[in-house]
Order: structure tokens, then C-alpha cells, then sequence
């Protein structure tokens, strides 16, 4: 019976099937029974968690947001500066270039999908949220720099850049664009830095 794998860690591992599957295959070619063929459980417990696909889908959403506050966490721990974090921003597609050069970047491409339901869908808005993610973190980064108002037009520019940059790579296959243009972005925020730096001092 579907009751003996009630358990956190059986509705984790069917998340983590599905955020697996979602990258690969996208939400409308992925199926409950997919999910169920990766996670290795009879398709009669996957419904036991997740009546729907859509039910599942804003799951692994809710996912991808606590692995990116972990992970926002982590880089604060790790570093004082707010620009190394924002460096770590932008150099952490590298880290899993091969998944972003076949699949695209596990966010964007998802969030993309999801916006094609419409835009008062509830998983386009669910998409949304999560590349808000991004922006309100880059935000507070470019704040604690001292840009003031202009943090949110600097945050929203920055991840549309590493956003498009993976789009790009994934598009035309190319780890040299992804990390060449990366490159470009981490430059460019070090320009702005000293740009800010020599205005402060005059």
C-alpha cells in the first residue's frame, strides 16, 4: 500500500527525481510515470504525495528555492565581501557547465517553460518567484556595496546577464562562450565597483 512510503525522505527523493527529469525532458514531456520509472516506485505512490504534475512541479520549485537560500548562505558564510559573493554568482555556472551546455540552466529554462502556461498560471507565477530568488538577493549584494538606488536595476541587469549567457552557451553548445562571457560579466562588475569607488572620492 502507498501509506508504507509516507515519509520525508520518500517525498524527497520523488522531488529530486522530478527536479532531474524537469531539467532534462521539461515539464510538458515529463509524466508522473517518468518520475515514478526514475525514483524506482510504483506510480500508484508518486500520486500518494502528488495528486498532479503541476502539484509535483511547484515542489521541486519550492525546492530549487531552499537549495538557493542554502546556497546564498553558504557563499555569505564564506565570504565578508559582497562582491566575492556576487563573483560567486556569476562564476557558478561553471561549476555545472555540462548540465547548462545540454539542458540550460535548471532555472531559467523552467521558469521559461512555465511562463508559455500563461501569465496568470499559478506555476508561471511559482517561476517567477524563483528568479526572484536571483534579483532580491543580487539586490541586497549591491546595496550593502553602497549603490543605493540603483541596487535593484543592477541586480535585475546582472542575472539577466548570467541567465543569458547560459541561454547562449546551451543554444549554440559552447563552453568556450559560456565561460568566456562569464569572464566578461565578472570584469564588468569590477569596473562598476571602481567606477563607484572613484566617484565616492571626489
Amino acid at each position: 500500500m502507498p501509506a508504507r512510503y509516507a515519509s520525508a525522505d520518500k517525498r524527497a527523493e520523488l522531488v529530486g527525481s522530478a527536479t532531474r527529469l524537469l531539467h532534462r525532458q521539461g515539464f510538458q514531456r515529463t509524466t508522473l510515470a517518468d518520475v515514478a520509472g526514475d525514483a524506482k516506485v510504483p506510480l500508484g505512490n508518486v500520486y500518494y504525495y502528488f495528486k498532479t504534475k503541476e502539484a509535483l512541479a511547484e515542489a521541486v520549485i519550492a525546492s530549487h528555492e531552499a537549495a538557493l537560500h542554502e546556497l546564498f548562505a553558504s557563499w555569505a558564510r564564506k565570504h565578508d565581501d559582497p562582491r566575492k559573493r556576487l563573483r560567486c554568482l556569476v562564476r557558478a555556472p561553471i561549476d555545472s557547465a555540462d548540465g547548462v551546455i545540454q539542458f540550460g540552466c535548471p532555472h531559467g529554462s523552467l521558469c521559461q517553460e512555465l511562463e508559455k502556461l500563461g501569465a496568470e498560471a499559478p506555476l508561471a507565477k511559482a517561476g517567477a518567484r524563483l528568479l526572484a530568488v536571483y534579483v532580491d538577493w543580487a539586490e541586497a549584494q549591491f546595496h550593502e556595496l553602497g549603490a543605493g538606488r540603483e541596487s535593484r536595476s543592477l541586480a535585475v541587469d546582472l542575472v539577466a546577464a548570467v541567465q543569458g549567457t547560459m541561454l547562449l552557451a546551451h543554444t549554440m553548445r559552447s563552453r568556450e562562450l559560456l565561460s568566456r562571457h562569464l569572464r566578461r560579466i565578472e570584469r564588468n562588475l569590477e569596473l562598476l565597483h571602481t567606477r563607484k569607488t572613484s566617484r565616492s572620492r571626489t
